[in-house]
C-alpha cells in the first residue's frame, strides 16, 4: 500500500495539487455522509486529471537527430542494444551509437528503404528496398560486405534466420529469395505466390519460412531445400503480415478482410479466426510468452487476444487515426503503439490501462516503434526525417523478476528456484541468454533493495 501510493504521488505534476487533495480528504471526515461523498468523488476526479494531465506531452527524450532527408520508415536495435539503425525513404541507412546518439555511419542503399534487420549476433545489418536490391553491410566497419541482386520489384521484407546461416527476401515480383549469407549466393527462389510478397518471417527454429502475399494467401517453406510444405488459404482480402509464435506451433496473420487467422504449422489447420476490427489489420504480433497476439487496425484501435481460445481480451481505444505500429516489450507486461494521429501510446497489457499518450516530439506520425531489447528504451521513426531514442518510463528495475518495482526476497527466491530452467521468455531469465544461472541470481543481488 505504501508503494502504491508513492507512485501514485509521483505521477502527480505538484506537490500542491496533491495536498489540496489530502486536505479534501481530512474535511470529508467531518462533515455529513452526502457531502462526504460528494468530496470523494471531487477528490477522486482530481486525481484522475491530473494524472491524466501527466500523461500527455513529449517523452523522456535520451537523443533525438536529424539526418535524413525524408521519412523514416523502420527502426531496429542491434540485439546487444548498443546500435540502432535506421531506414528512410531518402535512400539510406543510418547507424547510431545508441549510448550517445552519434551518427556513426551512413550507408548508401540508392533507392528508397523499405526493410532492415541486424542478424542475431549484431555483426551484419541487411537494408532492402525499391530497386529491388538489398545490401549487407558489416556493422563494426560500415563496409558492405554483399549486394544481392535477383529480385525484379520492390524489396517488401527481409529477415535472418535464428542462426544467421540464412536471409529470407519477399518482393513485390511475387518471389521469395533465400540466400546463404556467408557468401551472398542464391541458394533458391521460392514461386508460387501470384501477386507480390508483403512479409517474411522465419519459424523459431529456423526450419521453415512464411510468406504472406497480396493472393490472399500464406505459404510455408522447408527452408533446407525450398520445397512448399503447404499453402494457406482463408482470408479473402490481401494478408499484410505474417508472425510465429515464439513455440513455433502457430501462425498468425492479418489481413485486409478485417481478420486476423491462427494455424497450426504443423498441418496447416486453422485454429482461430480472430473478428472484431472493422477495417484493415495492419500489424500482429506475438507476447513473448506467446500468449496473447496483439493487432493493429485503421479502426483506429489495438485488440489483444488470447492464443488458447481467440477470445479478445482487450480492445484498446484511444487513436483517432489508423494504427501504424504495435510492440510488446520484451518482459511482456507493456504495449507500445504508433498512428497517424501523431501520437505514441503505451499501455499495460493486464488490464488494458493507457499509462502514457505522447503527443510531442512525434511530428506527423511514428512508424516502427521498437523497444531495446532490455526495455529501458524505446525509439522510433518520424516523418520528418527525425529519429527518436526515449526512456521507457515504466520498465522494470534490473532484478525485479516480478515487476512489483521492488527488488527483494520474492525476487531472489523466484530466480532460485528456477535456478537451471532454460528456455525462451523465462520471467527469471533477467538478462535474456536463455538460461536462469548465477548471471541473474547476480543481477538480482548487486539490485536487492532498489525501489523498496
Amino acid at each position: 500500500m505504501v508503494r502504491t501510493a508513492q507512485n501514485r504521488f509521483n505521477t502527480l505534476t505538484s506537490a500542491c495539487v496533491w495536498w489540496e487533495c489530502v486536505q479534501l480528504l481530512r474535511q470529508a471526515r467531518a462533515v455529513r455522509p452526502v457531502w462526504r461523498s460528494v468530496q470523494l468523488f471531487v477528490l477522486l476526479g482530481t486525481l484522475l486529471l491530473t494524472s491524466e494531465a501527466y500523461a500527455q506531452g513529449r517523452p523522456d527524450i535520451v537523443w533525438m537527430r536529424g539526418g535524413h532527408s525524408s521519412a523514416v520508415s523502420s527502426v531496429a536495435f542491434s540485439p546487444d542494444g548498443a546500435w540502432l539503425a535506421s531506414g528512410s525513404s531518402d535512400g539510406s541507412v543510418k547507424l547510431w551509437r545508441m549510448s550517445d546518439g552519434a551518427l556513426v555511419r551512413t550507408l548508401s542503399n540508392l533507392s528508397a528503404v523499405s526493410s532492415i534487420a541486424f542478424s542475431p549476433d549484431g555483426r551484419l545489418l541487411v537494408s532492402g528496398g525499391g530497386n529491388g536490391i538489398i545490401r549487407i553491410w558489416r556493422v563494426s566497419d560500415g563496409a558492405r560486405v554483399r549486394t544481392l541482386r535477383g529480385h525484379t520489384d520492390w524489396v517488401t521484407s527481409v529477415a535472418f534466420s535464428p542462426d544467421g546461416a540464412w536471409l529470407a527476401s519477399g518482393s513485390w515480383d511475387c518471389t521469395i529469395r533465400l540466400w546463404r549469407v556467408s557468401d551472398g549466393t542464391l541458394e533458391c527462389t521460392l514461386e508460387g505466390h501470384s501477386r507480390g510478397v508483403t512479409s517474411v518471417a522465419f519459424s523459431p527454429d529456423g526450419r521453415l519460412l512464411a510468406s504472406g502475399s497480396w493472393d490472399r494467401t500464406i505459404r510455408i517453406w522447408r527452408v533446407s531445400d525450398g520445397a512448399l510444405e503447404r499453402t494457406l488459404e482463408g482470408h479473402f482480402w490481401e494478408v499484410t503480415s505474417v508472425a510465429f509464435s515464439p513455440d513455433g506451433r502457430l501462425l498468425a496473420s492479418g489481413s485486409w478482410d478485417l481478420t486476423i487467422r491462427i494455424w497450426r504449422v504443423s498441418d496447416g489447420v486453422l485454429e482461430r479466426t480472430l473478428t472484431g476490427h472493422m477495417d484493415w489489420v495492419y500489424s500482429v504480433a506475438f507476447s513473448p510468452d506467446g500468449r496473447l497476439l496483439a493487432s493493429g487496425s485503421w479502426d483506429r484501435t489495438i485488440r489483444i487476444w488470447r492464443v488458447s481460445d481467440g477470445a479478445s481480451v482487450r480492445t484498446l481505444t484511444g487513436h483517432t487515426r489508423e494504427v501504424l505500429s504495435v510492440a510488446f516489450s520484451p518482459d511482456g507486461a507493456l504495449l507500445a503503439s504508433g498512428s497517424g494521429d501523431r501520437t505514441i501510446r503505451i499501455w499495460r497489457v493486464s488490464d488494458g490501462a493507457l499509462l502514457q499518450t505522447y503527443d510531442q516530439e512525434i511530428s506527423t506520425g511514428a512508424y516502427s516503434i521498437q523497444f531495446s531489447p532490455n526495455g529501458q528504451l524505446f525509439g522510433y521513426g518520424r516523418w520528418d526525417a527525425t529519429v527518436v531514442v526515449a526512456r521507457n518510463p515504466f520498465a522494470r528495475r534490473d532484478g525485479d523478476v516480478n515487476g512489483d518495482g521492488c527488488v527483494d526476497d520474492s525476487d531472489l527466491l523466484r530466480v532460485l528456484f528456477a535456478f537451471g530452467n532454460t528456455g525462451s521468455s523465462l520471467p527469471e531469465d533477467l538478462n535474456r541468454d536463455g538460461i536462469v544461472d548465477d548471471a541473474d541470481l547476480a543481477e538480482v543481488l548487486s539490485n536487492f533493495g532498489s525501489g523498496c
